[in-house]
């Protein structure tokens, strides 16, 4: 059996894959207390990890696969080689990152079956509809890791705080209970429509004085978290859309009473530091990327007759999933968490 010393993980592209690989990064450190364990990110989201306390360091290489890229990954290579890794698990197939990691010297290099070239020790992915968390600790077995919680959680400084109470306070907020509702996501179809969030932060602006409604989101969520400002109309409702980074986004998480969006990183996020979510699922089933954080997470689906998860980019149902689900029960979902964290 494997017994690592100096580990390298190539982490997946996105906000929420990165999160779901949490669990077993965890599992890696309690299995080898002692190793030094090194994760390779996309530049975008490299913050996510740079608090993580089963992470020593954390190096960020970039997605791109044109021909520009080349000598970034050829640093790379020479950089990893000087640091003498024994042992790297790819959590998403790669042949690219696989040759990389043998042109580096690494003997042991552990992945999924698939983009086979390279590994030493092939994984099999578990079928049916595990939850990604639950995929992703699957490799751990390569190493003797077995048994392990696949549950998430998120590490934050008290300056990431602080900067979160500056910006909600300079955004107008920070006096009331905070509700954050997050429109956006990178995929259209996955998305609830924007005049229902701000029918959503009117009703429960109207239920509770004490309440406070906050739109987040990217700088590509800036007009939308606007239109929705101005839709709802109350000195009691502001965004910060645009204006976070992922430490202080999950920082303004962390205050909040309730969080609601779609299937998203951000939701995902927001789980992760401990909030209240309402997860709204349509294309995606919240049995594979369902919030795992340790608050409480409501979900709230209309599947239809469609293939699920789908991952068409254009829906000739015109995206009945997520459009089936109504203002209505969303906000009854939301005024029991309300009235349950007022007592």
């Amino acid at each position: 059996m494997i017994r690592p010393e100096r580990i390298l993980v190539f982490e997946l592209n996105w906000l929420g894959d990165i999160l779901f690989s949490f669990p077993f990064l965890r599992a890696i450190r309690k299995a080898f207390p002692e190793a030094y364990i090194a994760c390779v990110v996309v530049p975008r989201y490299a913050d996510l990890l740079v608090n993580n306390p089963w992470v020593n360091d954390v190096h960020a290489l970039s997605d791109s696969n044109r021909i520009t890229s080349l000598g970034e990954k050829v640093a790379f290579i020479r950089m990893i080689r000087k640091e003498k890794y024994d042992t790297c698990f790819l959590l998403k197939p790669s042949r690219v990152k696989t040759i990389m990691a043998e042109l580096a010297g690494i003997p042991e290099r552990i992945g999924f079956k698939g983009k086979t070239a390279n590994l030493t020790q092939e994984v099999e992915m578990p079928g049916g509809k595990l939850h990604r968390a639950d995929v992703l600790l699957s490799l751990a077995g390569a190493v003797g890791v077995t048994r392990a919680d696949g549950n998430y959680e998120y590490f934050l400084t008290e300056e990431d705080r602080e900067h979160a109470s500056i910006l909600v306070r300079e955004a107008g907020g920070g006096t009331r209970r905070t509700v954050a509702v997050n429109p956006g996501g990178n995929w259209e179809a996955k998305r609830w429509p924007p005049d229902r969030f701000a029918e959503l932060a009117g009703k429960i602006l109207g239920r509770f004085s004490d309440v406070e409604v906050m739109v987040t989101g990217g700088e590509k969520d800036i007009g939308l978290a606007e239109y929705i400002v101005s839709k709802v109309g109350s000195d009691r409702c502001f965004a910060v859309a645009g204006r976070t980074g992922l430490n202080t986004l999950a920082a303004v998480f962390e205050k909040c009473f309730l969080v609601i969006s779609a299937d998203s990183g951000p939701l995902h996020l927001a789980s992760a530091t401990g909030a209240a979510t309402i997860g709204l699922f349509g294309p995606t089933t919240h049995k594979m990327t369902g919030p795992r954080g340790k608050g409480r997470n409501i979900i709230i689906s209309k599947y239809v007759d469609c293939e699920i998860p789908c991952y068409v980019e254009k829906c000739d149902k015109d995206y009945f999933c997520m459009r089936s689900i109504e203002v209505e029960e969303v906000f009854s979902a939301a005024e029991k968490v309300l009235a349950d964290e007022s007592r």
